[in-house]
């Protein structure tokens, strides 16, 4: 049971390194040049490229924009990299995981969270899974305890 705890908790980060990677591949990384997260509006484009925010004049809301982007890729794969280490092997995955089994299960409910009130489908099903699978290798070391 415990090694079945540790292959779900594996295949949990999947989702995150996966989702992660093509968050920031879908980043635009110059305004003339769109991407999947670009605003479909040329207008909205340009108005980022200009705009300033208050806490400074040094950045635009556009160079902002690609910066939340990356941070936020950057956020995902690292959890998923994060899982990996845990899981990498069995005396690993038992010293760690009564602390990160519950730590992914939490920060996976919050991402799901934010997938369904602010994001679309793909992350919410990829959220979805990774959630699932936490909460389903959580249970089972609780099980196994």
């Amino acid at each position: 049971m415990h090694e079945v705890s540790r292959y779900l908790f594996l295949a949990g980060s999947l989702p995150f390194l996966f989702l992660g990677s093509a968050h920031a591949i879908a980043t635009p990384l110059r305004s003339d040049r769109p991407r999947g997260l670009s605003p479909a509006d040329p207008r909205l484009i340009e108005a980022l490229s200009t705009a300033t925010v208050r806490l400074t004049r040094r950045t635009t809301l556009w160079l902002a924009w690609i910066g939340f982007n990356f941070s936020h890729s950057l956020g995902a794969v690292l959890f998923g990299l994060v899982v990996l280490l845990v899981g990498r092997s069995d005396v690993s995955f038992r010293a760690e995981a009564p602390y990160f089994g519950p730590l992914a299960v939490i920060v996976l409910g919050v991402y799901l969270v934010l997938a369904i009130r602010y994001w679309f489908r793909t992350p919410i099903i990829g959220c979805g899974l990774s959630f699932v699978l936490f909460l389903l290798s959580w249970a089972l070391q609780l099980a196994g305890r």
